[in-house]
């Protein structure tokens, strides 16, 4: 397996654990007001890489917005290549801020009580 194909499916990999992580947090956040809304956004991302599966030299960086961060796409007995993404998993980015904020100002507001 060439190096540049093991860095890009350690790059989705991790792309999608931190979605699937930030999605898991909001939702199991106490307190935190439109949990379903906050767990969809975990799941954006923002610009990526694609890659052709028959041609892992070649990496294509693109920039766009989709969901899920990490896909793979594959089309049996279609003119289509089988074809890798992942996405800059900004949403979950923005979750974790927003439950950063919303632990901090609960913690503050404990001690002003």
């Amino acid at each position: 397996m060439p190096p540049a194909l093991i860095a890009f499916l350690a790059a989705a990999a991790v792309c999608l654990f931190a979605s699937l992580a930030a999605m898991v947090l909001a939702l199991r956040e106490p307190g935190l007001s439109l949990k379903p809304v906050w767990a969809l956004l975990s799941l954006v991302g923002i610009g990526g890489g694609a890659m052709v599966w028959s041609m892992p030299g070649q990496i294509y960086w693109f920039f766009g917005i989709a969901l899920p961060t990490a896909s793979f796409v594959a089309a049996d007995g279609s003119w289509q290549p089988t074809l890798i993404r992942f996405l800059f998993p900004a949403g979950a980015v923005l979750v974790l801020l927003r439950l950063y904020w919303h632990r901090r100002s609960r913690s503050t507001g404990a001690i002003r009580t």
